[in-house]
């Protein structure tokens, strides 16, 4: 194999790559809109960060500073 074979077989497999990437993000985006019709809404909310609420005076322990 001469080197310029090499350098053809290394782009193919390059541009190869990168169309089955396009290809299968593509398809993964199809099947995601697809199915998120069937879901119900609860299971389509962002998933943010949730934070705890302070704790009121009243649950607090006797010994606690404020």
């Amino acid at each position: 194999m001469t080197f310029l074979e090499l350098l053809d077989v290394i782009a193919l497999t390059c541009v190869v790559t990168i169309l089955l990437t396009l290809f299968w993000q593509r398809i993964r985006m199809y099947l995601k809109s697809h199915f998120e019709q069937y879901l119900s809404p609860r299971y389509l909310k962002s998933r943010g960060v949730r934070r705890r609420a302070p704790a009121s005076p009243a649950q607090r322990t006797p010994d606690e500073s404020v």
